[in-house]
């Protein structure tokens, strides 16, 4: 009876697991996504067939595997179901207005973060991070600042997965590099990004924390050309910080 019980669970993790490969590599094979997600062969057929009855992925000419446009809707209805960030789109927006510069809200999950919101500036084509789009969290503004704000074990526990791979010769990767900007961030209270991610683009973060845990739960970031990014940091960070006051102040008088 308790196996019976487990079985939705196993078969969840397996279509979970698949979903997770797919999102981060298109057009695989079902071998290459059982190489990846460690499932046999024949699970993964049986996954994907389910999932292609329900349109969550497609199939080309070759037998690879794709997410379908399908997943497009569930991340609009699932980044509009965050009210707590409703107050969140008018503060970014004035935040570009006054830089020029393309403004982030990202949430912490997991690893990764995820840009839930974006005020595009006058950078946004070079620019990886969009909305339902993933960082690492050892790479760029908004994951560093979010890596330096979990508690010290939180971040050795992600530190022991190093050396990460590395978009460009700027990226930190190793353990040490990671716990010395853990310590600079931590001290001037903003990550800086200098072409860690995008070579020519930076950016500054500042962290969004819990008001009752003191927790981080996400970032508000702001990025563009490198130079810009370079000269203005301090006051930019200061920007932000005023931005983050007045998001938590919409959302408890919201709550209220």
């Amino acid at each position: 009876m308790a196996d019976d019980k487990r079985e939705p669970t196993r078969a969840l993790d397996k279509a979970s697991r698949v979903m997770e490969a797919l999102a981060k590599e298109g057009g695989l094979s079902p071998a290459d996504i059982a190489d990846m997600c460690g499932i046999p062969r024949s699970s993964v057929y049986r996954v994907l067939d389910g999932l292609a009855d329900v349109d969550w992925v497609t199939t080309d000419a070759d037998g690879n595997y794709a997410l379908s446009l399908t997943w497009l809707r569930l991340a609009d209805a699932a980044r509009a179901s965050r009210t707590e960030w409703s107050g969140a789109r008018p503060v970014m927006e004035r935040i570009t207005a006054a830089t020029g510069m393309t403004s982030f809200l990202t949430v912490a999950a997991g690893d990764e973060t995820v840009c839930v919101e974006c005020a595009q500036g006058h950078a946004i084509d070079s620019v990886i991070l969009r909305p339902g789009r993933v960082l690492p969290l050892h790479a760029g503004a908004a994951g560093r600042v979010t890596l330096a704000h979990f508690n010290d074990e939180r971040a050795e526990r992600y530190l022991q997965g190093a050396p990460f791979p590395a978009y460009n010769e700027n990226t930190l990767v190793t353990a040490e590099q990671l716990r010395e900007d853990i310590a600079v961030t931590r001290e001037r209270g903003y990550a800086l990004s200098d072409e860690d991610v995008t070579l020519g683009i930076g950016a500054v973060g500042v962290p969004i924390l819990d008001p009752t845990t003191g927790e981080v739960i996400a970032s508000l970031s702001a990025g563009g050309f490198v130079d810009e990014v370079l000269a203005t940091q301090e006051s930019l960070a200061a920007l932000l910080c005023q931005g983050v006051d007045e998001i938590q102040q919409a959302d408890s008088t919201q709550l209220a």
